[in-house]
């Protein structure tokens, strides 16, 4: 009973996502940026003008390694750009060496050379690769900005994560994994074979990683996942005229799609094969951590794009390449060795983050540490600063919260375990009050 004699109000959808801080439309049961069910929550037990919104602060473990990924991304994004110039830089390195030749492979995975470029050809290839690889990291930088001032303030992004933090917080998790993985088989006393990259002059190392970084994405993800993808498409088309299909440039360079069984299949035999060709100029040993940065590569891939995946790879081959250009320079080595260090340390936690998600892909259902927190939302001190007027979020008494009113679908990938039974998509949106399978269109 209130002090006025009336009785409470009965329980309402909350206002914030008690995972993320979304602001929630009326009557929602699930947010529309991370997906999660909303429990309801009460109006206060007397009449107030004002409600108090939380503002979010870092009292998470989850939060506190979503700060240390921000900033760690951000941290790459400077190294990045270093090499990017050191890339171009290298256009003056290359052109004195007319006389070499570079050979254009694709994988089988024997590495099977096709063609042969030689004098102007072997400059101009070098130009189109610093080409793409300096766009790639324009567009990365472009597409990540939006989200970047969000993530900046440990606050989850509405649209999700950056591409900058998921290909950062990816690389991190993979050179965890590879630096562990050394570690083991040394000590069981396997002994490892290395290409001898301090035999070779800094232009040809730049020239060759650079190479690696744009060709190999080509040779691997393209041609064994792309055109794949467009060749079964293809003929499903044949078999049911209505089927839709991806504009030609989505299977090209990639970007938006959902993994499904087809996607999964091809991404593993992708990054099978990816791994299989390192042995040829590594060793046995080197097939395990190449095909996990090779399903790296391929999500990337097929999530956000190709360029993602060419600066994945940029980043991991040009590493240590400052090291190589100022040799002599100590702060350049500490700098250098302090990141990889910090990183090595942010890579643990996302090395089980990621690997927890595809677990959970192939269970059906989120596992820990993937499962969002659940509880009341951020805590909070209530101010004026944040006092708005409760009438403007909560309806009248005794009046049922207005449903979703339509408008775009918000989409969302995998939402506690959504499975869609017509087709086993794991994306779905959530409109209209319902969940849709964005693959067939089925409700639930």
């Amino acid at each position: 009973m209130c002090p006025d004699g009336t009785e409470p109000e009965a329980p309402r959808a909350p206002l914030y996502c008690s995972n993320c801080g979304t602001r929630l439309l009326p009557g929602s049961n699930f947010c529309t940026a991370c997906g999660m069910p909303q429990r309801t929550g009460t109006m206060p037990p007397w009449p107030m003008p004002f409600y108090f919104p939380p503002a979010p602060r870092l009292n998470t473990a989850r939060e506190i390694v979503m700060a240390f990924g921000t900033y760690g991304s951000v941290a790459l994004a400077v190294l990045m750009a270093l090499n990017v110039g050191i890339a171009v830089w290298g256009i003056d390195l290359v052109w004195p060496h007319l006389d070499k030749h570079i050979y254009l492979f694709v994988i089988t995975p024997f590495i099977v050379n096709f063609a042969e470029l030689g004098g102007s050809a072997f400059f101009a290839y070098y130009i189109v690769l610093v080409a793409a690889i300096a766009s790639s990291f324009a567009w990365l930088i472009y597409k990540s900005l939006p989200a970047l001032k969000d993530e900046l303030q440990v606050r989850q992004p509405q649209g999700g994560h950056s591409p900058l933090y998921i290909t950062a917080t990816m690389l991190f998790a993979v050179l965890t994994f590879n630096i562990a993985y050394y570690f083991i088989i040394q000590a069981f006393g396997v002994s490892t074979t290395t290409p001898s990259f301090e035999t070779r002059e800094l232009w040809q190392l730049i020239y060759g990683f650079a190479h690696a970084s744009v060709w190999e994405e080509v040779a691997s993800r393209v041609l064994l996942i792309g055109v794949p993808l467009l060749l079964i498409d293809l003929l499903l088309r044949m078999k049911d005229p209505g089927r839709g299909m991806r504009r030609l440039s989505n299977y090209v360079l990639g970007g938006g799609f959902a993994i499904g069984r087809k996607e999964a299949f091809l991404m593993v035999f992708s990054s099978l094969m990816f791994g299989a060709a390192h042995m040829f100029s590594w060793d046995l040993f080197k097939i395990l951590p190449a095909a996990a940065a090779g399903l790296a590569f391929a999500y990337l891939y097929l999530k956000l794009g190709l360029y993602a995946s060419i600066m994945f790879h940029f980043a991991t081959d040009f590493l240590t390449v400052p090291l190589q250009v100022w040799p002599d320079y100590l702060l350049v080595t500490a700098a250098v060795g302090l990141m990889l260090l910090v990183w090595l340390a942010i890579g643990a936690p996302y090395m089980l983050l990621y690997f927890s998600k595809g677990a959970g892909w192939l269970l059906g259902r989120r596992i820990w540490p993937d499962v969002p927190r659940e509880g009341p939302g951020p805590s909070h001190v209530p101010s004026p600063l944040y006092a708005v007027p409760a009438a403007m979020y909560y309806p009248a008494p005794n009046v049922p919260p207005a449903p979703y009113a339509g408008g775009p679908a918000v989409r969302f990938e995998d939402p506690q375990g959504y499975v869609c039974k017509n087709c086993g998509n794991r994306e779905a949106a959530y409109t209209e009050g319902r969940l849709v399978c964005t693959r067939c269109g089925a409700r639930r």
